[in-house]
């Protein structure tokens, strides 16, 4: 059987993933689409494994529009996105957290055993996730990055940001900043949850007395540093593509330039080589082949990195700046990966 199945692993609404199969069925290519939400209630899955063969043979079939994934077949998958297994509504508590496990052991065992083009893995996804070791490698890899601390310790976050320059530190989330609010609402559906999202705060020392709220939980500080301008970066494949953010000349988007509805100046902007270098370093250290890093410049010329996401979005930046057409790379990339 010939690798030349293109499968989207993802979740309904994903609009990455809607553009990207639109670019392949423009490009002659029919790509499947998994969503996480099909899984089990519309999926049925069958695979058998025999005695000295190359690996697992067998199928799923996406029960609402009959698409069957050959997992001998599959060339290249796009993991974006996954979200909650949608389980039975009769089930108990406990008979979904089990249903869960055995979905997830299932699945994840299969993902390990294939052999095909990944962007990315999603094993190489979850390490690349965590800030720490972000800001360790990148560091390394010579990138100037903003002094951090991550504690629990109220008096250590005092004493950091005392320390910072004109005692003006960035309070981060490490993980959701979205609050776990989907998290909440997928385990526990008894329960509403509230949605917000916590963007990039600055703290000052009027903030100082509030930070015994780091009890709690860990937090993340970095000392703030003035900034002309953020720079989004994009690498799909050996391809970088970046773009210049004008945050600066909007009161509410000098801080976090993420969450804001204001007319942002985005143009494409052409990294020096060394810069470069170290984004592409950097995303092939994880085993990444899709990855956006954010990073900033100051006024002195430096180029400062503050964090990477293996999940980074970027239709946002393509609707603004065109000629960096990351829709059609990444198409090309998955295309490229399903040939013999």
């Amino acid at each position: 059987m010939g690798k030349k199945q293109i499968v989207i692993v993802s979740q309904v609404d994903e609009i990455h993933a809607d553009e990207i199969i639109l670019q392949l069925n423009a490009m002659g290519h029919e790509p499947i689409r998994l969503n996480s939400d099909d899984i089990p209630t519309a999926l049925m899955a069958s695979l058998s494994l025999e005695n000295h063969t190359a690996g697992w043979a067998g199928s799923m079939t996406i029960l609402t529009n009959g698409r069957r994934i050959d997992v001998e077949a599959i060339r290249s998958i796009w993991w974006w996105r996954p979200g909650a297994f949608r389980l039975p509504a009769d089930l108990s508590v406990q008979e979904r957290e089990f249903a869960r496990d055995e979905i997830e052991h299932m699945f994840q065992g299969i993902w390990a055993a294939l052999p095909c083009h990944w962007v990315s893995h999603p094993e190489h996804i979850r390490r690349a996730s965590w800030k720490a070791d972000q800001l360790l490698q990148a560091t390394r890899l010579g990138f100037d990055i903003p002094r951090s601390l991550m504690t629990m310790n109220p008096d250590a976050a005092r004493s950091f940001c005392e320390s910072c320059v004109g005692k003006r530190a960035l309070y981060k989330v490490l993980s959701d900043p979205f609050l776990a609010a989907t998290t909440v609402a997928e385990k526990y559906p008894e329960h509403m949850p509230e949605y917000g999202v916590a963007s990039t705060t600055l703290i000052t020392s009027a903030d100082f007395s509030m930070l015994d709220g780091v009890r709690n939980a860990p937090c993340l500080f970095q000392e703030y540093l003035p900034r002309v301008l953020d720079i989004r970066v994009t690498v799909i494949g050996d391809d970088l593509f970046a773009a210049e953010i004008h945050s600066q000349d909007h009161e509410e988007t000098k801080i976090d330039w993420r969450y804001s509805d204001a007319n942002i100046v985005y143009r494409k902007i052409a990294l020096p080589a060394e810069v470069a270098e170290r984004c592409m370093a950097l995303v092939r250290h994880y085993n990444l082949h899709y990855c956006t890093l954010d990073l900033f410049l100051t006024p002195d010329g430096r180029y400062v990195f503050t964090e990477a996401s293996p999940y980074g979005q970027f239709l946002f930046v393509e609707e603004r700046v065109p000629e960096l057409r990351m829709t059609e790379a990444l198409a090309n990339y998955l295309a490229r990966g399903a040939q013999d």
